[in-house]
Order: structure tokens, then C-alpha cells, then sequence
């Protein structure tokens, strides 16, 4: 509108060319520019100088009630600087304080006979008393605390001065105090690291666009519903979860633990199985998992996970400690809570200070089912849920949409097998059969794959991570089997005998397999060639020197003869060792010369 009217000023003024076309205007100068170029418009048409311009400005004045001088300036304005000319002017002391300390302290120390250098010293101290202020525990009494001791700091600085003022003076508005209140992120960061954590600046991340299953997020989580255990007593159970990040779906695994036990890695892995056990789930490509040392575990199959992935890929990852808001679950289980956990009999809220009761004065009922249903009844909602549009990234669809869209691009789970996957959490070991048994730690196992091996051969065991369980093993060749205790059986049992004949079979017919297998060969033939082979003409022998026997044995009877008498009573041994010297002695004698 505004360029609209110019060009029609400028077709019926005497000098287009003085026209100044407007800059836009400041925004906050937007409303009183618009008012007043309507106002003028009407003897904009007209042109400058001429009295139908005058008339058209009187006519305007009496219409809106505005002075014609009023009228006059402003048109003059708008000639001379356009548009932005009817706005009004910046002040030369804008942006600049213009209250030191405040009206009343800066006119009592005026008055007082301070020295505006002066003042501005004390404004100067009272800014640094501020911040000081707001940086210390007592920002979080609020404004109204930091300003009444601030004004104390103030009324020690004017003492400290010799300025003398009334207690009118000392007045400090609440922008003033405020002013420097983000100073208090000082005492955030020393005294309530959460309440700092909470507050640093994030990013947004779009997990809309993985896959299913390329990166699983895990937590566990205390629900605050009251159950009974098979024994009667109450418990708080917990919920082991695995959100899937590309569909946003939740997984749950609900455990009931004992009085005074916490979530175990045990509790992870098995509920770990159940999910990947799941045709809906399947096999992750990628773990975020919590901090806490029940994950631990799950790092025991990085290298399946390494497997699937690119080389170099981070297959887990570990969160931060108390980094709450950079874990997607954390906001699922808040919308669990308000969805699902909330409608549960037995539901007793957050605050374990100031349950939720039934009655006044009395504790909150327990779920009215057992175990097994609460956890049927957990299950299906979760499902229910979902089912659930999700807004913001998610585009008002529910992670079941997710997971079909999915599926219609092509993707399918990832299956394995879970006694194979069970064994990957198990510690490793090696043992050799006996007879169709496996011996460890004291206890005997058997299993129809295994009692059909030899003996003696060697076979990889997997010592349960379980309480109670059995071990593993693996057959070589083949895969993991759960084995079986070995326990005797009752001497009048026809079934013990049944047993043994069972396993003898096997044992024969896997030694019949392995016949088949390997090819007959005869080691007599194999050794009477190879000894053929190394038939030849015997190499000529170099004779040694002859040694003169006669002379050496005629020495030794003449020394076995000499025998004083006083030896006749020493042992068969001194006797040998002294007829052995006086040999000695003899040849000694000969080849010296001596007769």
C-alpha cells in the first residue's frame, strides 16, 4: 500500500525526482508509521505547495482530530526522509543507563553532594555484589532474598564511604536485581549438577529413519504397582525394556525379584532371549544400552553383533551416567507411565512417601491376581500401546504402522538359533566323555548326542548363567544341546535297562557311521613298504684299534687274588672298589717302567 500511494504522489508532484522512496520500517516503528501515513495520504494526491494539498490537510486534521501543525511536520518528514521519516527519532541516550543504582538512591546521593564519578563506583560495586549474589546457594530463595541482601552490601558500601543516606534510599527495583540472574547457573553447576545437566543445551535426533532392530535401546525400569509374591508378601516389580528406535515400539520383560534383590544380569539376558525369541523382533544390529552393571553382559555377544555390521561399526553403546534426556526410553516410560501403568489395579504412584491409597489412612491394595496374570495383563497393554500414534517426527502413526511400512520396504527379522544364543552368555570350558557321561563341577550330565560319542573325546561346554540350570554342550560338528542330569535309576526299574540299551544303540550306530566313513587300511603293508624303501647297501665300517684283552682280564684275576686278610670282613662292594685301585696301580706302574 505504501509503494502504491508514492507512485501516485509521484505522478501528480511538480518534481517526481525529489521523491525519496521509504526504506522499510523498524519493526517497532511499524503501527506508527502505518497511522500516519493513512492520516497524510489523502493530501499526498495533491501536489506540494498547492492549496488543494492545504485544504485536503485541514479536512484530515478535523476528521481524526489531530492537530494541523502535527500534520504539517509530518508530511514535511515524509518529504524530506520517506517512510522511515515518520517514525520518531532515537534518542541520543538510548541504549545508555541512565539510573546508576536506582531514582531514589541516585537522587538522595546527589543531593547529598556525591560526585557522579562516585556513584558510578558504587553502581559498579553493587553489579559485583549481584552476581556474587546469584552465583551463591542463596539464588534459590529468589529475587527477593538476593535483593534485601544486596541492599545490605549496598548500605556497607555507603558507610565505607561516609555517605550518609535515609532508609528511603536504599530502594532496588526487581529488573535490577534480575538483571544478573543468570549468574545463578554458577551455583547450578557447583551444588545441583543434575539441575545443570537438565539445562545444557541438546540437539534433536530423527530416529525415524533406521531400520528395525538397527539399534535397540535398553533400561530398566521400577513400576510402581503392588504385587504378591507365591508367598504372600508384597513387591514392587520391575520391567526390563527394549525400545526399538526405528519403529518406536517397547518391549517389556516383567521380573519379580526376591526381598532385597536388584535386577541381575541373569534377568538381562533372559530377557534378552525372549525378545530376540519373538517373530516380531528378532536378532539387533546395534545395542544402546544403560549404564548400569546388569548390561554388562550383552557385551558377551559383540562379536555376533560385529558380524552383521560393518568393519569398524559401534554395535553397543554404554550412556552416560545421569544423561537421562539423550535415552528415547526415558520419554517412552513416562508415556507408559500415563498409559499403561496408571490404569493397573495396585497402582500406587511415583511418590512411595504419599502412595495413592484406596482408602484414607491405609496402605494401597495389591494387584488382585497372581504373578502370571499380572504379567498377561502388563503384556497385552503394552501391545495395546503399540498400537498408539505417536505425533512430532512420527507423524501421528503408530509404531505397528512403523514396523509394516517397514516390512512392505523389505525388512525381515533376524533369526538364530537360542540355544546357540544362550551359550554365547555361558562361561567356556572343555570336557571328556566317560562312558556317555560329562562330569562337571561334581555333578553328571547326559544326552543322547553325546552318549553316543566315544570315549575320551573331547567336547566344549557351556556353564550356565542361570541359577539352577544345566549346562550346555556341543556336539562336534553340529550344534549346542541342553544336557540332561544323570541320575541312577531303581535297581527293580525295567526303564534303567531300557536306558542302557538305548544308548548302546546309539553309541553303535554312531560307531558304524564312523566305520563307513573311514577307509580300511592294512599298517603291516604300510610299515613292510616303507621299509622297502629304505633297503640299500650297507656302507663299509672303519675298524677300531684291537684291544689287548688277555693282558687286561690277566690284571684284574691277579688283582681279584691279592686280598689282604684284614679286608676278608668288608663288604662285597669295598672289596670290588679296592681290587679296581690296585689295577690302577699296576698299569700305572707298567707304563712307567717298573716291574
Amino acid at each position: 500500500m505504501f509503494y502504491e500511494v508514492l507512485e501516485i504522489a509521484s505522478a501528480n508532484s511538480d518534481n517526481a525526482d525529489e521523491i525519496i522512496v521509504a526504506r522499510v520500517p523498524a519493526r517497532a516503528q511499524e503501527d506508527r508509521i502505518e497511522q500516519r501515513f493513512t492520516t497524510i495520504a489523502p493530501a499526498l494526491l495533491h501536489p506540494r505547495g498547492s492549496s488543494d494539498r492545504a485544504e485536503a490537510l485541514r479536512l484530515v486534521a478535523g476528521s481524526v482530530g489531530q492537530d494541523l501543525r502535527t500534520l504539517q511536520r509530518w508530511m514535511a518528514r515524509y518529504e524530506t526522509g520517506g517512510v522511515g521519516g515518520l517514525a520518531n527519532l532515537r534518542p541520543g541516550n538510548a541504549g545508555k543507563r541512565r539510573v546508576a543504582v536506582s531514582r531514589s538512591f541516585d537522587q538522595a546521593a546527589l543531593r547529598a553532594g556525591i560526585e557522579p564519578q562516585q556513584l558510578r563506583g558504587i553502581s559498579e560495586e553493587l553489579d559485583r555484589s549481584l552476581k556474587g549474589l546469584w552465583a551463591s546457594r542463596a539464588e534459590a530463595a529468589g529475587w527477593r532474598e538476593i535483593r534485601r541482601l544486596a541492599v545490605m552490601l549496598l548500605q556497607e558500601a555507603c558507610s565505607a564511604q561516609a555517605l550518609t543516606l535515609t532508609p528511603d534510599a536504599f530502594r532496588l527495583s526487581r529488573r535490577r536485581v534480575e538483571a544478573f540472574a543468570p549468574f545463578r547457573v554458577v551455583n547450578q553447576r557447583r551444588n545441583d549438577r543434575k539441575g545443570f545437566d537438565d539445562a545444557k543445551p541438546r540437539i534433536r535426533r530423527d530416529w525415524t529413519t533406521l531400520a528395525p532392530m538397527e539399534r535397540v535401546v535398553a533400561d530398566v525400569k521400577h513400576l510402581d504397582v503392588i504385587v504378591r509374591r507365591p508367598d504372600g508378601t508384597l513387591a514392587w516389580p520391575k520391567i526390563v525394556a527394549f525400545l526399538d528406535a526405528g519403529t518406536n515400539r517397547i518391549f517389556v520383560h516383567p521380573v519379580l525379584l526376591g526381598p532385597g534383590e536388584g535386577v541381575r544380569q541373569e534377568h538381562v539376558i533372559e530377557a534378552f532371549l525372549t525378545m530376540v525369541c519373538d517373530a516380531d523382533w528378532g536378532f539387533p544390529k546395534g545395542l544402546y544400552l544403560d549404564n548400569g552393571a546388569e548390561f554388562a553382559a550383552l557385551t558377551k555377544i559383540q562379536g555376533a553383533l560385529g558380524a552383521i555390521n560393518e568393519p569398524g561399526a559401534r554395535t553397543i553403546i554404554f550412556a552416560r551416567p545421569y544423561n537421562a534426556s539423550a535415552k528415547p526410553i526415558e520419554s517412552m516410560f513416562a508415556r507408559l507411565d500415563r498409559y499403561v501403568f496408571s490404569l493397573l489395579p495396585g497402582y500406587a504412584g511415583p511418590n512411595r512417601m504419599a502412595k495413592k491409597t484406596q482408602q484414607v489412612g491405609k496402605a494401597p491394595e495389591a494387584f488382585p491376581g497372581p504373578w502370571d496374570e499380572f504379567c498377561a495383563v502388563v503384556l497385552g497393554l503394552i501391545a495395546d500401546h503399540n498400537q498408539r500414534p505417536v505425533g512430532g517426527l512420527w507423524r501421528d502413526r503408530s509404531p505397528g504402522d512403523w514396523l509394516e511400512a517397514k516390512r512392505a520396504e523389505g525388512w525381515r527379522p533376524a533369526t538364530v538359533d537360542p540355544v546357540a544364543l544362550d551359550a554365547a552368555f555361558c562361561d567356556h570350558d572343555a570336557r571328556r566323555i566317560d562312558r556317555g557321561i560329562l562330569k562337571i563341577r561334581g555333578q553328571r550330565f547326559h544326552h543322547p548326542a553325546i552318549s553316543a560319542l566315544p570315549g575320551r573325546t573331547a567336547v566344549d561346554v557351556a556353564l550356565p548363567w542361570r541359577r539352577d540350570a544345566h549346562p550346555l554342550a556341543r556336539v562336534p560338528g553340529k550344534n549346542w544341546v541342553r544336557l540332561l542330569p544323570d541320575v541312577p535309576y531303581p535297581a527293580n526299574w525295567i526303564e534303567g535297562a531300557h536306558e542302557s540299551d538305548r544308548r548302546q544303540k546309539a553309541q553303535r550306530r554312531h560307531s558304524g557311521q564312523l566305520e563307513r566313513e573311514a577307509p580300511k587300511l592294512d599298517p603291516i603293508a604300510i610299515k613292510l613298504r616303507a621299509a622297502a624303501r629304505r633297503v640299500s647297501e650297507p656302507p663299509p665300517i672303519a675298524g677300531g684299534p684291537a684291544l689287548d684283552l688277555g693282558a687286561q682280564a690277566e690284571l684284574l684275576a691277579e688283582a681279584m687274588r691279592v686280598v689282604p686278610a684284614s679286608q676278608s670282613d668288608l663288604s662285597a662292594s669295598e672289596r670290588k672298589r679296592l681290587r679296581e685301585m690296585a689295577v690302577t696301580e699296576r698299569l700305572e706302574r707298567r707304563r712307567n717302567g717298573h716291574a
